[in-house]
């Protein structure tokens, strides 16, 4: 019975597939790909482009990031009814997202529009924190430390509170708001515990353990994650 699966890629570098998705990519019928611009290139596609079998169906599908919901909402509408009509037709399907398929991925709101039709399996993949944390020896949490995974894009008063009241995070979406982020980790003495490191395992990756630097708003990519534990403080 013809199946579809959501493939978690790992944070960049092909060679933190887990051994589970390369296999599956190895034997599905069709691809799904996810562009966050139209005609724009896949980086969930290149990460796994060395194990994808020639005669492989791609289908690169365009998922908009801007705040039009109802523009959203209709493209996981139609990707949902065009993968649904696939595995009904008998072709095993994938769909391929960046990091793990359930931390802050578009995968999620088209996962939740297939369960009830067919069968889905969701293969985890490595997250950008998990790959940091880890390639950087940066001890994340102990003991009974509580990890905090936060939003940059959430309301301000929400970080505060997380900031003035924890000692460990994971700060996402960091992009747009690196300037009110560092003013916070300033104000909350968390600044010297804190790195930031751009294009995760990619060729492209750079690690910032000054974000005191003036000019580090110019130098970090979109695809950035910052790190804090309190305990961890620079000398």
């Amino acid at each position: 019975m013809a199946k579809f699966y959501g493939i978690g890629t790992g944070p960049g570098d092909s060679s933190l597939l887990t051994v589970k998705a390369v296999d599956t990519l190895k034997n599905i019928d069709v691809l799904y790909t996810p562009e966050a611009k139209k005609g724009g290139d896949s980086l969930a596609l290149s990460i796994v482009k060395k194990y994808l079998p020639e005669d492989l169906e791609i289908k690169s599908r365009h998922f908009p990031m801007s705040n039009d919901s109802f523009e959203k909402i209709q493209v996981w509408n139609d990707v949902s009814s065009e993968i649904v009509s696939d595995v009904k037709d008998g072709k095993d399907v994938g769909f391929i997202t960046l990091g793990d398929p359930m931390i802050y991925s578009t995968y999620v709101y088209v996962m939740e529009r297939l369960m009830e039709d067919i069968e889905v399996e969701t293969i985890p993949g490595i997250s950008s924190f998990s790959n940091i944390a880890s390639n950087q020896n940066y001890p994340l949490v102990m003991d009974t430390d509580p990890l905090m995974v936060i939003p940059c894009t959430m309301e301000e008063e929400k970080i505060d509170e997380a900031l003035g009241k924890y000692d460990c995070f994971v700060l996402m979406k960091v992009y747009k708001k690196i300037n009110m982020i560092l003013e916070k980790l300033e104000k909350y003495d968390l600044i010297d515990s804190a790195i930031l490191v751009s294009n995760s395992s990619q060729e492209r990756e750079v690690v910032y353990k000054d974000l005191r630097d003036v000019h580090l708003q110019e130098k970090i990519s979109y695809f950035s994650t910052i790190l804090v534990n309190r305990n961890n403080k620079r000398k």
